[in-house]
């Protein structure tokens, strides 16, 4: 057994692989647009990358875990794990690989109305039969308690898919060889897990029953995956597939910036125009999203330790600590970037762009409202309420769907389209965030964290205003300075915040980085 001090400094990498990964994502997010340079050519990169995320993060999220589970027990034998995870992954994601390799034309030429993706969605399908062994590996190691390892492939592979895919998009403003690039980081980082790993364990094949209890993990984290990646990506999808089923007719109208999607008058240019606006919008909120999932890494292990000890009090505080935290970062983050969206959005983009202001503060309170969802269902998960989870994501994706089905005007101007699919991802996540805080009461009473979680959401909603009534006297740099300091200022003045309470955040994060994942 690892020693508490291997533990702590595996904890401490696997954390920096993991930061290093949201980095190198988020970077990414806010350089392709002016890096594809066309917001069409990026339209189609951003609407593949949706579709391949949804199914990336299941195998990912899913595979760690369930991998994780069974070797990390008394006893395991290692090859047993990988033999019997490597029967399912193929039988399940194995599938999966093949039907949108096969089937790539017809979702790019039916569902999605957009002939000119069915090279990159070929492409980017490679991704998921890399991943599918890949993570099984991953998962294997951290079972194993062989953090540095992990954390040197993740890391290793972040690196490696960021600089493939910028020198593709520079050298070729190609979606289809970003992804070419993504795939050649997926199955090199696979080669060197294979080359790097070495399991003990007999050669005899695996017990008949460790598959289907690999299933077991594997099928329930695999849903939850799925619905929460919907929610993240379903809403640009939709815009691109509401806008390619028209003739054209307005949709340039909407793109006056970015003539060379109307010019043409092509249809699905111009659908790939707008997703590519409303994409980067999407891009830009889910700031506060990716800040916030670094929480998870200090307050799962904190929740799971002090939940298996039985040591109710202190699940509750770093719970509630963690939950006090996610709001407070996420409403600054609302009210700085709402402050002047348009502005924002072309400083980041260019100023084909901007026509996505407007939806951009509605995304911004999906984004804060999906990063407490996320903590939340975390802080569930860790105290053995993996199903409960499962519940508010489940809720928010089917609100979210529903509401884009009823909210899309169908074909016509772009921008007509990017305020009502914001609206209904803001729907979607406060279902999802309500349903999620409302069960988290059980782990930490609601006394503990609620008030903050309201007096963030009021001082943001307080930030953005006052930037508005001062647009016309500061300029806009200077708006956004003004919107946080109202937030803090509110925030302070309902006592949404207190010093005790940031006290008692530092204690968490403190003992945090000492105890185990």
């Amino acid at each position: 057994m690892a020693s508490a001090g291997g533990i702590g400094r595996g904890f401490v990498l696997i954390t920096g692989a993991k930061v290093w990964f949201l980095a190198t994502a988020t970077l990414t997010s806010l350089l392709f647009p002016r890096l594809f340079g066309d917001p069409v050519a990026f339209g189609r990169f951003r609407v593949v990358s949706g579709v391949l995320n949804v199914v990336a993060m299941v195998v990912i999220t899913a595979t760690v875990q369930a991998a994780a589970r069974l070797a990390s027990e008394a006893g395991a034998d290692l090859r047993a794990v990988r033999s019997a995870g490597g029967r399912v992954q193929a039988a399940l994601f194995g599938t999966v690989f093949l039907g949108v390799f096969a089937f790539a034309g017809p979702i790019a030429g039916g569902l999605l109305s957009d002939p000119a993706l069915e090279a990159p969605l070929r492409v980017a399908s490679l991704v998921i039969a890399a991943y599918a062994w890949y993570a099984l590996l991953v998962g294997i190691l951290n079972g194993d308690r062989r953090f540095a390892a992990q954390a040197a492939l993740d890391a290793a592979f972040s690196t490696l898919k960021t600089g493939l895919m910028i020198a593709a998009v520079v050298l070729t403003a190609s979606a289809t060889w970003a992804f070419a690039g993504f795939a050649a980081a997926a199955f090199l980082v696979l080669a060197i897990a294979i080359a790097a790993t070495r399991l003990p364990g007999s050669r005899a094949a695996a017990p008949p029953g460790l598959a289907r209890r690999y299933a077991g993990y594997l099928l329930p984290l695999a849903g939850y995956a799925l619905v929460l990646n919907l929610l993240l990506q379903a809403d640009v999808v939709a815009v691109k597939a509401a806008l390619g089923a028209g003739d054209g007719a307005g949709i340039a109208a909407g793109a006056a910036a970015g003539a060379a999607a109307g010019a043409a008058g092509a249809v699905a240019d111009a659908a790939s125009f707008a997703a590519g606006v409303y994409g980067a919008a999407r891009n830009a909120a889910l700031l506060p999203y990716q800040v916030v999932i670094a929480l998870t890494f200090v307050v799962f292990p904190l929740v799971s330790r002090s939940s298996s000890e039985g040591d109710h009090a202190a699940a509750a505080t770093a719970a509630a600590g963690a939950t006090r935290l996610a709001a407070v970062l996420s409403g600054a983050a609302v009210a700085a970037l709402g402050a002047a969206p348009g502005d924002v959005l072309q400083l980041l983009f260019g100023p084909a762009y901007a026509p996505a202001g407007p939806a951009l503060v509605p995304l911004l309170a999906a984004s804060a409202l999906t990063a407490l969802m996320y903590v939340g269902n975390a802080v569930l998960a860790s105290a053995g309420r993996p199903a409960a989870s499962l519940v508010g994501a489940a809720a928010a994706a089917a609100v979210q769907i529903s509401a884009l089905a009823w909210l899309l005007p169908g074909p016509g101007a772009a921008e007509a389209t990017y305020v009502p699919a914001a609206i209904a991802t803001m729907l979607g996540t406060a279902v999802g965030a309500s349903a999620t805080l409302y069960m988290l009461r059980r782990v930490a009473p609601a006394a503990s964290w609620a008030w903050t979680v309201v007096a963030s959401g009021g001082a943001a909603a307080a930030g953005v205003a006052a930037a508005r009534l001062l647009a016309g006297v500061l300029p806009w740099p200077a708006a956004c300075v003004a919107a946080v300091a109202v937030f803090a200022a509110v925030l302070a003045a309902v006592r949404g915040v207190v010093a005790a309470d940031l006290a008692r955040i530092r204690r968490a994060f403190g003992r945090g980085a000492k105890e185990a994942p």
